[in-house]
């Protein structure tokens, strides 16, 4: 059953339910309750929330909550017990709350509508399984959940799925993805109804099965034109805000996943080889696009995108620290994920230089598949750090670099900087500890 929502009026004591779960957002989860009022509510009357009948889009079965990226949608006749009966209680309804509302900060409803042309999905640690969007929808609530129980926040109803095996408060989405798609093809949780590990037998949230919507559902906007409406500064405004009203709230102690959703939505950590690829890109270029030839990844979504063809500008530089500190897993492991910056960058010459306090060889690469073979070969080296025979080699070659990639932890001693773009992959250290060059912080 889609999205349909028929408004209806409050009772006079679902009203005064309504006005106390605000109150006691107010005194427990301030923070939550500012960014409801301030980008989510929906002012109709004397009410912040749309109250309204709707149908569960994965069951059938009448909704409780749900959020479509605008507004957060709540059905007065499960959401309130009545006559005593039914519902959920005034700190569970807070929890309900403020779990849309993390949907909202995460921006999930954007996120699913990102990715719903997408047959596989990616995890951090590079295994990739098939896409499927309730799967996704249960992994965000294992997300939300772990960081509100872990926060703190209301009372988790017992309907909710949650387990720390599943997920931390800490945890991204796409590897919480992996566990949740792995738990479905073993038959779903194991004990539902029962912590941990619980939720219903189909393994849903009893009060957010499919709790995001497409953008625009509660107002009939076309999802495209609704996704493109959410103000990102604004955002980061109000989400400063309500860290603040949570810091103050908490005495300045924060619970540590509470202050990982407001840090990864304000000060995101982006994968170390993402950042040298966006660094590369601005740098170097990516080649030029073959409008006559199409690429092969978008084929199947009815897309016509042009192919990358060509070369980027000019000649790049890796250098491998061969030294004790490093070992060949971790330069393998590196190269391996700097594959694909590569071939997206598409460097007329590419040289990557192994070197310790002495270089050992040097790569000319013409094709990534190269990169297997000196796998394969190993690089010699562990001994002391020294990068100068490196700028000292790069000297020789009467021609600067467009771009230098050094992967080392920086423990030597250094030269004066050279006049060509520095890139460091700092490998087990911090960008203290280089003088110069933009830094991507590795195995952090």
């Amino acid at each position: 059953m889609g999205m349909s929502i028929r408004k209806v009026d409050l009772t006079p004591e679902q009203k005064q339910m309504w006005t106390d779960t605000m109150s006691l957002m107010a005194w427990t989860a301030p923070g939550f309750r500012h960014l409801f009022f301030k980008l989510l509510a929906n002012n109709n009357g004397n009410y912040t929330a749309l109250m309204g009948e709707f149908g569960n889009l994965y069951t059938g079965d009448k909704g409780i909550a749900c959020t479509d990226g605008q507004n957060i949608i709540v059905n007065p006749e499960t959401f309130f017990p009545q006559g005593g009966k039914g519902g959920y209680s005034l700190k569970e309804r807070v929890f309900i709350m403020a779990h849309e509302v993390a949907h909202n900060v995460y921006d999930d409803v954007g996120l699913l509508h990102r990715m719903k042309y997408e047959t596989n999905i990616k995890c951090t640690d590079g295994k990739i399984f098939p896409y499927d969007e309730g799967t996704m929808q249960k992994a965000m609530d294992y997300r939300i959940n772990a960081m509100l129980v872990e926060s703190r926040i209301g009372h988790m109803p017992k309907d909710a799925l949650y387990d720390p095996a599943i997920a931390m408060g800490k945890d991204g989405v796409f590897d919480i993805y992996g566990k949740v798609y792995k738990q479905d093809q073993n038959g779903g949780p194991k004990n539902p109804g029962q912590q941990p590990g619980h939720g219903n037998s189909q393994g849903q949230n009893g009060f957010d099965p499919g709790g995001v919507q497409p953008p625009g559902a509660s107002n009939g906007q076309s999802p495209s034109q609704a996704a493109n409406q959410r103000n990102p500064q604004q955002w980061a405004v109000e989400l400063s805000i309500a860290k603040a009203i949570e810091s103050k709230r908490t005495q300045g102690k924060i619970p540590g996943a509470l202050g990982h959703m407001f840090d990864e939505i304000l000060d995101p950590k982006v994968p170390w080889h993402d950042h040298i690829t966006t660094v590369a890109k601005r740098i170097m270029g990516s080649g030029s696009l073959n409008w006559k030839k199409p690429d092969r990844r978008f084929i199947g979504r009815d897309l016509w995108v042009p192919s990358r063809s060509g070369e980027g500008a000019g000649w790049l530089v890796i250098w491998g620290d061969t030294s004790g500190s490093i070992g060949d897993k971790e330069l393998n492991q590196y190269l391996s994920e700097l594959k694909g910056m590569i071939d997206e960058c598409k460097p007329s010459r590419l040289s990557i230089v192994w070197c310790d306090a002495a270089i050992h060889r040097i790569d000319d690469i013409t094709d990534v598949a190269d990169l297997e073979t000196i796998k394969a070969t190993g690089v010699g080296g562990r001994g002391g750090t020294d990068i100068t025979p490196v700028f000292d080699w790069i000297a020789e070659q009467r021609a600067h670099p467009d771009m230098f990639i050094g992967l080392t932890d920086g423990c030597f001693t250094w030269p004066e900087q050279p006049a060509f773009p520095i890139v460091w992959g700092a490998v087990n250290s911090s960008p203290e500890d280089f003088p110069y060059g933009e830094v991507a912080v590795v195995n952090t």
